[in-house]
């Protein structure tokens, strides 16, 4: 869980946030998939990868696994 909240502020800023565990899953190895609820988030860091954060109701088009957010 700590990995999955570092991981989640080192690509959106999100400070403060509950997670749960959903699965084990393998594609190439295995994963965790679990769900957030993010309580806070700040400014993203100045070492992210991310360029900004967008609010959608839809996926975005380009997903580095596309069909694995179908399975899910």
């Amino acid at each position: 869980m700590d990995a999955s909240k570092r991981e989640l502020f080192e690509e959106t800023g999100a400070t403060n946030v509950n997670v749960e565990p959903i699965c084990i899953y393998k594609i190439s190895t295995y994963a965790l998939l679990c769900y957030a609820e993010i309580l806070k988030i700040d400014e993203i860091p100045i070492d992210s990868e991310i360029e900004k954060i967008t609010l959608s109701k839809e996926l975005p088009d380009k997903l580095t696994f596309p069909d694995t957010y179908k399975f899910f």
